[in-house]
């Protein structure tokens, strides 16, 4: 007798004939899964379960007993604890790996931001602002990268979209799904976090610093919000996690993508190197929360609406992915526009 907790395969049912005979024996095999094997902890219930699927039943014809027929019976699963949501009654969680260490990783960054600021910050954005006091091609290169949408979330979300198109699993493009809202929700937190924090000056607003301003800088840029975390970075690093996730080597290029954008913009005195730390912290931690298994079903049920809305489909997935390239700029500006127009003026006045 196997002792309490022994994991078995998921019994099934199997007809073995005997000859031309009626006569049939049914035997119990196992069935095996990919996911896992079902938990029979000695428990009665479970073979009286097996035993009802084997019940008799009458002939239809002769009303002579006879074994219910195989030709449609399934494995007996175990319920799904795919789509059961943390917080249904009794329903078991854990924190993943992710979570733990991209928490911690915002943490130390946070810490580093604001108590070790003048022994880690200010010497390395010295050291880089260096290079903007002695030749104007630094300038140049950052300016090109921080302007420009291309170089930025364009190419990280193009390399998504070659994920989504390299496969037809609904499960793995549920994934990618995921990950691409799970970005944009890293963003959303991390402004959320720039307006809430205390005030966190960024180096070309820092006075007392010496920030030498490269070419194109405007000096009053960002100066109205924190700067920790960075926004950029946490949607940046958020898409380069979906996508290292799919394909480690493409995720490597996708990393050094988000690495450069973002040494870029504390190149330019957008940021603090604190600042991009707790982004990567914070991206790792969200998308890591968005692999949960109740979230991962409702992306696929999203991927699986795919076949047959083809066209609706595309289109929003388009207008959502690019907006999220490039961290709502568009409509961010034409909100602001509106805003302003409705507070300070009148929208019927004739010019």
């Amino acid at each position: 007798m196997a002792c309490a907790g022994t994991a078995y395969p998921a019994p099934r049912l199997v007809r073995r004939s005997a000859g031309r005979g009626r006569s049939c024996g049914w035997q119990i095999v196992g069935a095996m899964i990919d996911a896992e094997a079902i938990t029979v902890a000695c428990n009665p219930a479970a073979v009286a379960g097996l035993l009802l699927e084997s019940r008799y039943r009458h002939d239809s014809r002769g009303g002579t007993p006879m074994r219910a027929q195989t030709s449609d019976a399934q494995p007996i699963a175990a319920p799904s604890r795919g789509a059961t949501s943390p917080l249904a009654p009794g329903a078991h969680f854990s924190v993943p790996l992710g979570v733990a260490i991209g928490l911690a990783v915002f943490t130390a960054a946070a810490l580093a931001g604001t108590i070790l600021q003048p022994s880690l910050d200010i010497p390395l954005v010295q050291t880089i602002n260096t290079l903007s006091a002695h030749s104007v091609l630094p300038d140049r290169l950052a300016r090109a990268l921080t302007v420009n949408q291309l170089p930025q979330g364009i190419l990280l979300m193009a390399l998504l979209w070659y994920l989504w198109f390299a496969t037809e699993d609904v499960v793995q493009r549920g994934q990618l799904a995921a990950g691409v809202a799970a970005s944009a929700c890293a963003g959303v937190a991390s402004r959320a976090l720039q307006l809430l924090l205390p005030t966190h000056l960024r180096p070309l607003h820092t006075t007392n610093l010496g920030f030498v301003l490269p070419a194109g800088v405007d000096p009053h840029a960002l100066n109205h919000f924190n700067a920790f975390p960075s926004d950029h970075g946490a949607v940046f690093f958020g898409l380069a996690f979906v996508v290292w996730r799919a394909r480690p080597r493409l995720g490597a290029v996708a990393f050094l993508c988000a690495t450069v954008v973002d040494a870029a913009r504390v190149y330019e005195g957008y940021h603090w190197p604190s600042d991009i730390v707790g982004a990567f912290g914070l991206a790792l931690l969200v998308t890591s929360l968005f692999r949960a298994d109740w979230i991962q079903a409702q992306a696929s049920r999203v991927a699986a609406w795919e076949p047959a809305h083809r066209p609706l489909f595309y289109l929003l997935a388009f207008l959502v992915t690019y907006q999220i390239a490039t961290l709502f700029d568009d409509a961010r500006e034409i909100g602001h526009e509106f805003a302003y127009m409705m507070l300070h003026h009148d929208p019927f006045a004739v010019r």
